[in-house]
């Protein structure tokens, strides 16, 4: 019992300098009982190591939680994918409306080709030569509507056109990249994804 009460008085991890010293000085004051005068001993522990230890241990346990944080990936929420649609309306004028992609919808199409125009072209009045996806990967334009409307078209944005009667639209670019696009023609019929912006205008296309 007496080894046992000794060993209970040991100073715990993290303890309090005094709290530490006071129990060693107990376990050495009872171990020294039982010794040669030649083999007792005394022991002193610098209070520094005693804050180091316990620094250690709390590093150790808090690391990983800080580690674990730090890995987790900042949550963007973005309103989708900005889109616009040129139609004909019932005044045989283009119009345009804005929206954005049904990225839920799954759209039949028929071919697919891509095409570069140089920095700073422009083309005159046109209608589409048949519906289709026009989607931007470099090169800002700006589009006009033969119905007097004005939009600007920006990379990773998609134009839905499906002015395909009367004198339709026409662009130009603004900045001094050359226009990349990819053309995504859709099967007569299918199932637009395009979805109007709430609010947005009827124009009767």
């Amino acid at each position: 019992m007496l080894r046992f009460a000794a060993w209970a008085n040991l100073p715990k991890p993290c303890a309090s300098y005094r709290d530490r010293q006071s129990g060693l000085m107990q376990f050495v004051a009872f171990r020294n009982m039982f010794m040669p005068l030649t083999h007792r001993f005394s022991l002193k522990i610098p209070a520094a190591r005693q804050f180091a230890s316990c620094a250690a241990l709390a590093a150790a346990v808090l690391l990983p939680v800080g580690a674990a944080h730090a890995a987790t990936p900042p949550i963007v929420v973005t309103e989708g994918i900005k889109a616009f649609r040129l139609c004909t309306g019932p005044d045989n004028l283009s119009h345009v409306i804005e929206g954005s992609i049904d990225q839920k919808v799954m759209t039949d199409v028929s071919a697919l080709h891509f095409k570069e125009t140089p920095a700073h072209s422009k083309y005159d009045w046109h209608a589409a030569p048949e519906e289709q996806y026009v989607i931007t990967l470099s090169g800002t334009l700006e589009f006009s509507t033969t119905g007097g409307e004005n939009f600007v078209l920006h990379p990773g944005e998609v134009l839905l056109a499906q002015d395909t009667t009367g004198p339709g639209h026409r662009w130009k670019l603004l900045d001094d990249q050359p226009w990349r696009r990819a053309y995504i023609i859709t099967k007569p019929g299918d199932k637009a994804a395009f979805v109007p912006k709430a609010g947005a205008a009827d124009k009767g296309c």
